[in-house]
């Protein structure tokens, strides 16, 4: 009895250092210890996050990035997108990261005002993807526009949600 009690103590001192160390560098616990963990974790359900919490922190980034994407702020925008950032665009062109910012340089970004309406919100652990459309707001000027729909992936990188893949698809104003 008194052997079984130790291997006890054991395998929870055993569990909680891997609990400790065995976290990713993005902060997210590796999958073999995250079983471990599960089964003796004293953490109740009420200290963790909500997902409702963590749907509105997305979905006030999404407006963010959004608005400056409309004012052209490139340095908010820099902040919001990740390095590995890749677009599909509804001229069917695939953007890096690299491509947008030497875009920005030479002032090649289309200036659309767009009303972003966001209609899903899904997040599992550190991925956020949300899902819409987009209308344009003003069509005064001559390039043209139509309503599109897009598919953003936001990932969480430490403490901050960076936006890392885009995909817009352009609507046929024809019908």
């Amino acid at each position: 009895m008194k052997r079984n009690i130790i291997i006890f103590i054991f395998l929870i001192l055993i569990a909680t250092s891997v609990k400790l160390r065995s976290k990713t560098p993005s902060g997210i616990l590796n999958a073999d210890s995250r079983v471990i963990i599960e089964q003796v974790s004293d953490t109740p359900v009420e200290n963790r996050m909500p997902v409702r919490n963590l749907e509105e922190e997305v979905r006030n980034l999404e407006n963010k990035e959004s608005e400056a994407l409309s004012n052209s702020d490139t340095a908010a925008l820099y902040t919001l997108w990740s390095p590995d950032l890749v677009v599909n665009t509804a001229e069917n062109n695939i953007l890096t990261f690299a491509d947008l910012k030497d875009a920005f340089r030479k002032d090649n970004v289309k200036q659309i005002s767009r009303e972003r309406i966001i209609e899903k919100v899904t997040i599992t652990e550190n991925v956020a993807v949300v899902m819409g459309s987009e209308k344009p707001e003003n069509t005064t000027n001559k390039i043209k526009s139509s309503e599109s729909r897009f598919t953003d992936m936001w990932l969480k990188d430490g403490n901050s949600w960076k936006l890392t893949a885009r995909q817009c698809t352009g609507l046929s104003s024809e019908k």
